[in-house]
């Protein structure tokens, strides 16, 4: 009986002193658990904080780039910070400086580098169970850039060089934003004299000089093909390799035999620039091959064969950033 009570009072203090031990390890234990959890919750409103504030940041930066033409900066940052005002409260530098208070508004900067408008935002989200480790708040900031592409507003066109056997008809075409008809600002004609040397004669621009674009949604350059090396509305005639045109009212006479278009898939492998050919399959962005950062020398095939072009030119042009085809960038 005496053993017994012994052990029971034994094992009771054995389960004091556990409990005593499970009180220290609550005491440690709890605390890191806190904040462990804690930091995971923080952790998700800053993603989330930090989601919407790049969503913000997107958007500013789109309509900002909107408006971006490479020279007004100052508009295109106006922009972008009435888009951000609209959708969160912000303060500058110099008011956080002043007040730290504040700390939990959005900071942002509106900058560009060449066409590319940028916008940085900042911001501290306040912590909850973090604070416990003395973290009162964690700081987020995102980043985003909008590209807006330099497009020709004006352009030198200068054909070198014009041969073959077939009539060629180059037109400099544009489409203005909201029309269904193109504009011509201009044309090429080359008309075949001889057949000798592979096809030699003459050709005339109109008009010469600088051609102004304006604004437009589509540029093209098309060319129009008569096989038998006259214009519509005539049929040819050669002896001893001189070509002739005649008059002619048939109808195979009044169409031509091929169009090659550089914004068309099927045929933008036709042109040659800086000696290498367009991959077939795609469309000739001239906003691309006009020359926007350098004089570049163009030929174009009208079909004969790929080894000897026939219409050969330079272009030049006057580019700026066009805000109507902003996209965001990385």
């Amino acid at each position: 009986m005496t053993r017994r009570s012994t052990f029971l009072r034994s094992f009771s203090n054995l389960i004091d002193d556990k409990a005593g031990n499970f009180g220290i390890m609550a005491a440690v234990i709890v605390p890191v658990a806190l904040v462990g959890a804690g930091s995971a919750i923080d952790y998700f409103v800053a993603n989330a904080e930090r989601t919407h504030l790049q969503n913000i940041a997107d958007a500013a930066v789109l309509t900002g780039g909107k408006v971006f033409d490479g020279t007004n900066l100052s508009a295109a940052k106006l922009a972008a910070e009435n888009s951000i005002k609209k959708q969160v409260e912000t303060t500058t530098e110099a008011e956080l400086a002043a007040d730290q208070t504040l700390a939990s508004k959005v900071r942002y900067a509106v900058t560009a580098k060449d066409n590319t408008l940028k916008v940085d935002m900042t911001k501290e989200v306040p912590t909850s169970l973090m604070r416990i480790a003395g973290v009162d708040s964690v700081s987020i900031g995102v980043s985003a850039s909008a590209l807006s592409p330099m497009k020709p507003e004006e352009m030198t066109f200068t054909p070198t060089k014009a041969q073959g056997w077939y009539f060629k008809k180059i037109s400099i075409l544009v489409l203005r934003k909201g029309a269904t008809t193109e504009e011509l600002l201009g044309t090429v004609t080359y008309q075949p004299t001889t057949q000798a040397d592979s096809g030699q004669g003459t050709y005339v621009v109109n008009p010469t000089g600088v051609i102004k674009l304006g604004k437009y949604s589509n540029l093209a350059l098309r060319m129009d093909i008569k096989n038998d090396g006259c214009d519509i509305g005539y049929k040819a005639t050669v002896k001893n390799s001189k070509i002739t045109c005649n008059k002619s009212t048939k109808a195979a006479d009044q169409q031509y035999n091929a169009v090659l278009r550089t914004d068309d898939p099927a045929t933008s492998h036709h042109l040659f620039v800086d000696g290498k050919q367009v991959p077939q399959g795609v469309k000739a962005s001239l906003e691309k091959y006009f020359g926007c950062s350098k004089q570049q020398e163009h030929a174009w095939e009208d079909g004969g064969g790929w080894e000897r072009q026939d219409f050969f030119y330079k272009v030049t042009a006057t580019c700026a950033a066009d805000g109507e085809y902003v996209r965001l960038v990385k």
